[in-house]
């Protein structure tokens, strides 16, 4: 059965609504914990080894998502999928807020992520799904909301902690994740429904088979976008994690100062999520945004390598400026390919590889300062990093779709 105009008209405005909401609960797993963290080691001691291990939480279930999502979504279709993803994040939020012991603060952690990780990868697919001509608007929408997901936890995690405790702070998100989650109700509802009736008729699915992990390496516009997604994941998780102790140890600031400086990054990531998207919808090729990226990230750290006190605050812009191909490949994920299905296939494969990698850089370029004892061979290694965006300019500059490379 046909939908009418003003069915076609209802649905678009519902997903809409469901993808901003479901973003702005996508960034609050990692965001609404760490200002805690004082508080939480009174009750639940924390180790610089527990900290560590939920530092690097994110990436790895993120990694983890990537590999899931899709199949699952095969299985279930897409709505019903982030359903579930919603329903995960209300109980992980909900089982940290109740953590007795460092094991359960880690387990909630854990589902809480694979939940975020399910939006990060399916998401796009949603984009392309619900508003097909309007990837990059969109596209640009969602980013934003999840920075601003990401800046608003840290600013009221402490504020609620006072007026009650820590385990309030935390579980209060569960509320946020259950309203954000009502839209997507009616949707699965609605999905399901539809499926039905299009096994009924003996309709193609929505989601198609899945391709083989052989074919998808087969296609340059998938490598030319997940290169400069695992620069731009390393680069942010590095940041992250030894940003605050290096800037303190090479350009002689204050703790405060230096999480001033990291906040810095999280708002540069506002203008970028608002302009890229479109940007990368309009452009033939994303090539100047790539050697922007590459040119800025390349200043920031050569500037923290050769001249870490003179300009610190210069750096610091340049080193959020650069991170303009991480809403770029998430554009690139639906322009890039011709069907929901595919856009989940390529979020997933590139995210999981991105995710995986940027789990490890951490623990490696900390592990060299401690061998070197000092920070520049660290930075050296993310200075090459950054050049690596430079090898998908001419993956990319080939328009390809991945669907056409692979034969879907």
């Amino acid at each position: 059965m046909t939908a009418t105009p003003s069915g076609r008209r209802s649905e678009l405005l519902l997903g809409i609504v469901a993808i901003v909401l479901i973003a702005a609960t996508m960034r609050l797993p990692v965001a609404a914990l760490s200002p805690l963290a004082g508080r939480i080691d009174a009750d639940i001691p924390l180790s610089a080894l527990a900290l560590g291990a939920l530092g690097t939480a994110p990436p790895i279930a993120f990694a983890l998502a990537g590999v899931l999502a899709p199949r699952l979504a095969r299985r279930l279709q897409l709505e019903p999928t982030l359903l579930l993803a919603m329903l995960a994040m209300i109980v992980g939020h909900l089982v940290r807020a109740s953590a007795v012991d460092f094991t359960m603060l880690l387990l909630g952690t854990l589902v809480l992520l694979l939940g975020a990780g399910f939006g990060n990868v399916l998401l796009p697919a949603a984009v392309k799904k619900f508003t097909p001509n309007r990837i990059g608007s969109m596209t640009a929408a969602y980013a934003m909301i999840m920075s601003i997901g990401a800046a608003v936890p840290p600013l009221v995690a402490v504020p609620i902690a006072e007026l009650a405790d820590w385990r309030a702070s935390l579980a209060i998100w569960a509320a946020f994740v259950a309203v954000a989650a009502l839209p997507w109700i009616a949707l699965a509802v609605r999905e399901v429904r539809a499926h039905r009736a299009r096994r009924a008729a003996d309709e193609v699915p929505v989601l198609a088979a899945r391709p083989r992990r052989a074919a998808l390496l087969r296609s340059p516009t998938l490598w030319g976008i997940g290169i400069p997604f695992t620069v731009s994941s390393i680069l942010a998780y590095a940041g992250y994690a030894l940003l605050p102790p290096m800037l303190r140890e090479i350009a002689g600031v204050g703790e405060a100062e230096a999480g001033a400086l990291l906040a810095l990054l999280g708002f540069l990531g506002l203008p970028l999520a608002a302009v890229v998207p479109v940007l990368t919808a309009r452009l033939r090729t994303p090539t100047p945004l790539l050697v922007a990226s590459t040119v800025l990230f390349a200043t920031a750290y050569t500037g923290l390598l050769l001249a870490p006190q003179t300009a610190t605050l210069l750096w610091m812009i340049c080193l959020g400026l650069g991170y303009i191909t991480f809403p770029m490949c998430l554009a690139l994920f639906a322009l890039r390919s011709t069907t929901p299905a595919m856009a989940s296939t390529v979020s997933g494969a590139v995210q999981t590889v991105g995710y995986a990698i940027a789990a490890f850089a951490p623990l490696v370029l900390g592990a060299l300062r401690d061998s070197t004892g000092s920070w520049s061979a660290a930075i050296i290694v993310l200075i090459v990093v950054s050049f690596g965006n430079l090898v998908a300019v001419p993956l990319l500059a080939r328009r390809g779709m991945v669907d056409d490379e692979i034969g879907s």
